[in-house]
């Protein structure tokens, strides 16, 4: 068997456990694998953020790095774990959307006790509980079992409130969470999750940002990539003959906007969609999975969302010259740009008609 294949022995398996190796598949793509190295390194580091913001466009593959770090983190815990069988290396939950902009801190916390395996929980709490309450036990329960990190997913949602200041509460009731606790928060989810960013001085010391970011066509690096991740979805795929997506690389790119979780997500449906109608199909054709793509128009909105947050992201060009100067300090040379002054000096082309403008003599007569 070649080793850059699925086992053979699948294709004599159920439908269902060939759409279960494919669904659990994880490719170790250059992005992920370097986002990766980026979290473990934050989470790791003396300095100790309390905050660690992993954000990125939706279907980039932001749940597969949280289950890849949460893998990770396990493993290297394992020796410990044999003499400490109490300690929960790392856990987390996934936030819930709220109803009508009211975030359940009460919910929140009873999950996020769930999560940490609270022992005969449904026996502690008690409706008439207050969130105060809730909050120690939770405080409590982090320390106790001596985590490495605590991830929220989906923490967009946080964002979801009625108002700017409790907007700001939201964060500071994280970080306090975080900082008693000894544990840092990793808040992971799309980029709506920006507008939880520095909100304070003291937010900004105490977190970092992760930009999990998907392929971009302009790259051709990336564009490299991109398609030798579609070579190996290819031949993963559990069908007797592999299918021939890799001429087709461009489509992929164009309905997936470059983001490796909505290919991977594309190819699932297209899979199941194949070996439904026939458990016995030997392959999938281009027919069937363009049937399973996402639209234009759908692939057009992902993509105005991710460019659009990608331009935000970026340091604007006089970010370095605006810090010097409001710290009293001069611009260094290359932070300044005499080509623009030169430009904006230079004179404009004057249009048909119109005459070069010149100084003419007080009460001396016009010229036709």
């Amino acid at each position: 068997m070649p080793p850059d294949r699925f086992p053979l022995a699948l294709l004599e398996q159920p439908v269902s456990q060939r759409l279960a190796y494919f669904q659990g598949y994880t490719m170790a793509h250059p992005r992920l694998v370097d986002t990766a190295h980026q979290l473990m390194h934050a989470i790791y580091q003396p300095s100790g953020a309390s905050l660690i913001f992993i954000f990125g466009p939706t279907g980039v593959g932001k749940s597969t790095l949280l289950r890849r770090i949460c893998q990770k983190i396990i493993t290297d815990a394992l020796p410990d774990l044999e003499n400490n069988p109490n300690r929960i290396p790392i856990a987390g939950i996934e936030v819930i959307a709220p109803e009508f902009s009211d975030f359940s801190w009460k919910e929140f916390y009873l999950r996020a006790l769930k999560a940490l395996q609270e022992p005969m929980l449904e026996y502690k709490v008690s409706p008439t509980d207050t969130k105060l309450k809730l909050r120690m036990a939770l405080e409590h329960a982090l320390h106790y079992r001596q985590l490495n990190a605590f991830y929220i997913d989906e923490a967009q949602n946080l964002a979801k409130v009625a108002s700017g200041r409790r907007l700001r509460d939201q964060t500071d009731c994280i970080k306090s969470l975080a900082s008693l606790s000894g544990v840092p928060f990793l808040l992971c989810g799309t980029y709506e999750l920006l507008m939880l960013r520095n909100l304070s001085a003291q937010l900004c010391r105490r977190s970092i940002d992760i930009h999990l970011c998907r392929y971009r066509a302009e790259s051709e690096a990336d564009l490299k990539v991109f398609q030798s991740v579609v070579q190996t979805f290819q031949q993963h795929l559990p069908l007797a003959e592999i299918p021939a997506l890799l001429p087709a690389w461009e489509f992929f790119y164009e309905r997936s906007i470059g983001c490796v979780g909505i290919l991977k997500d594309w190819l699932v449906r297209t899979l199941c969609a194949v070996l439904d109608s026939n458990p016995n199909a030997k392959t999938c054709t281009m027919r069937q999975l363009e049937s399973q793509a996402w639209s234009a128009e759908q692939c057009l909105l992902m993509l105005a969302e991710a460019r659009e947050h990608e331009r935000l992201l970026l340091e604007r060009d006089t970010a370095g010259a605006d810090l010097r100067l409001a710290l009293g300090l001069q611009p260094t040379a290359h932070q300044q740009c005499p080509s623009s002054a030169q430009e904006s000096e230079a004179p404009q082309p004057n249009r048909v008609g119109q005459p070069f403008p010149k100084r003419r003599t007080v009460g001396a007569p016009q010229d036709n």
